[in-house]
């Protein structure tokens, strides 16, 4: 769950979290514009033009079998729309009412296609698509569905509630759909997407989540989630997950997280997205807290290109006042790269650390980031927020650019060791401390702490023609092929310092 056991003096720092208040954005790849024109748009949600691709994941793995329930692809298309009958037969002309209805007739190669308007229905998948022929489920080209929980009841024997579950089943997309207002008042779970066990190649694109809450007032045991994967399989992992170009905002989390993979979780992809104005994690990759037997690691991943804005705890009654709210957080989890991604406004920008004794985060590479005006705690911190955590090895921050963060980099305790490397790095401007912690026997060479030379410092983190941090670099650590910006990572003499490559 959330991030625990910081004890911090925390006078004077002001964060604002306005809660629910959406953001209309582009829709680039590494650049979001909020001010883009030209966007149609639903209240405040941004309308997929149907046109996004749908790409066919890995197929199983060598003795894998597909799950019991997966038949022949069909390739049949369905419709769903508010004004339809669970009566008629899914045609344009006799839609179905409900996408449940949807789900239990889908078979591998269909597509649903579902209309503009309000479903106030919890959806549970029940039938896996096939690595040649997926299940999908999608907006109506320029419409936008909505999923919505308002006035439904989180199972309040302390089982989870989610608007959308997926569970044991594979190969299934979920693109163009709002998914909002799951509250929960006591200690039931609520998930705007709960995705859980053995699953494979799901795939979550196009998608707002947003008001799920919870406002139980039991101050430990209060949890929500925006998009939740859990591999609870020890044996067979949640594998080949993509969440990409989705939002969540406006989340009353507790102890929880907007985005977690957690557990028996490989060969993902979180990319592309915008996670802001929630009360506590933006994105959270956790291992050993035993949600899977075995393998009980998230691992082998990326987590690029997204943009995550207006984290904190500040407001969280779980936490007292604590400003503990990470941005992007490695909590256990291994073989992870962190990269082109923005943070700020969070309490902790970026943390690679492990919450249990005797357990590491490690072998996480965080580069090409940009990292800005963390003012709860730290840009980016490793190792554990208290001696009797567990550690952090082989993490490797190289070329990112942190900026009047109140204080930069921290260096808790149990990640004194060579294996952890920073290099190429910008550490401009700061609350309390640029670097603060042990720093025995942590490799640290080619970081810029001088005025680099902005193009505009504060608002454009380019480096200037004359700036001190071009080719300041060292190319002998993974610095990626391209820079915040897409361009190609060296183009001079050596690779430049910071996020950004002049060019």
């Amino acid at each position: 769950m959330g991030r625990n056991g910081i004890a911090l003096a925390l006078a004077g720092v002001a964060l604002v979290l306005v809660l629910g208040t959406a953001a209309v954005v582009g829709t680039g790849i590494l650049e979001r514009n909020p001010e883009a024109t030209g966007i149609d748009s639903i209240g405040d949600f941004p309308v997929p033009d149907g046109t996004s691709p749908v790409e066919h994941g890995p197929g199983p793995e060598p003795g894998h079998a597909d799950p019991p329930g997966a038949s022949a692809p069909s390739g049949r298309e369905f419709h769903v729309s508010t004004d339809g009958s669970d009566q008629n037969d899914g045609t344009p002309e006799r839609p179905w009412r409900t996408i449940q209805k949807a789900a239990d007739m889908a078979a591998p190669g269909d597509t649903v296609l579902v209309r503009e308007g309000l479903y106030r229905e919890m959806v549970s998948m029940k039938v896996s698509g096939t690595p040649e022929a997926p299940i999908t489920f999608r907006n109506h080209p320029g419409e936008v569905p909505v999923i919505d929980g308002s006035g439904l009841e989180v199972d309040g024997s302390g089982r989870s509630g989610s608007l959308l579950h997926i569970e044991d089943k594979s190969h299934i997309r979920i693109v163009g759909f709002v998914v909002s207002n799951l509250v929960s008042t006591d200690a039931s779970v609520p998930a705007g997407i709960r995705i859980l066990g053995a699953c494979r190649d799901i795939q979550i694109r196009d998608t707002t989540v947003t008001g799920i809450r919870t406002t139980y007032d039991g101050s430990r045991n209060r949890n929500a989630h925006g998009i939740a994967a859990y591999g609870t399989d020890g044996d067979a992992p949640l594998d080949g997950l993509v969440i990409d170009n989705c939002q969540v905002y406006g989340c009353v989390l507790g102890q929880s997280e907007s985005v977690v993979l957690n557990g028996n979780v490989t060969n993902f992809q979180v990319t592309n997205n915008r996670i802001h104005d929630n009360d506590n994690i933006g994105i959270d990759f956790i291992g050993w807290e035993g949600t899977a037997k075995e393998n009980d690691q998230a691992r082998q991943g990326i987590c690029a290109g997204n943009e995550v804005w207006n984290i904190s705890s500040r407001d969280n009654g779980t936490y007292g006042g604590d400003l503990s709210a990470v941005g992007i957080y490695v909590d256990g989890g291994t073989n992870i790269l962190i990269e082109r991604n923005r943070v700020w406004n969070a309490d902790i920008g970026i943390e690679c650390a492990s919450e249990h004794q005797g357990r590491a985060t490690s072998h996480i590479t965080v580069r090409n980031n940009l990292v800005r005006d963390c003012r709860g705690y730290a840009g980016i911190s490793i190792g554990g927020s208290e001696r009797e955590n567990g550690s952090a090895e082989h993490i490797r921050i190289h070329n990112n650019t942190l900026y009047n963060n109140r204080t930069n980099l921290v260096f808790q305790h149990n990640c004194q060791t060579s294996t952890n490397v920073v290099r190429n790095n910008i550490l401009y401007r700061y609350g309390d401390d640029n670097l603060y912690g042990d720093r025995t026997d942590i490799l640290l060479s080619h970081n810029i702490t001088g005025d680099p030379g902005f193009i505009s410092e504060g608002s454009d983190f380019r480096l200037g023609a004359d700036s001190v941090a071009v080719d300041a670099g060292t190319s002998d650590v993974d610095v990626g092929e391209t820079d915040l910006d897409g361009n190609p990572r060296i183009a001079g003499k050596a690779v430049d310092c910071g996020c950004y490559e002049r060019q």
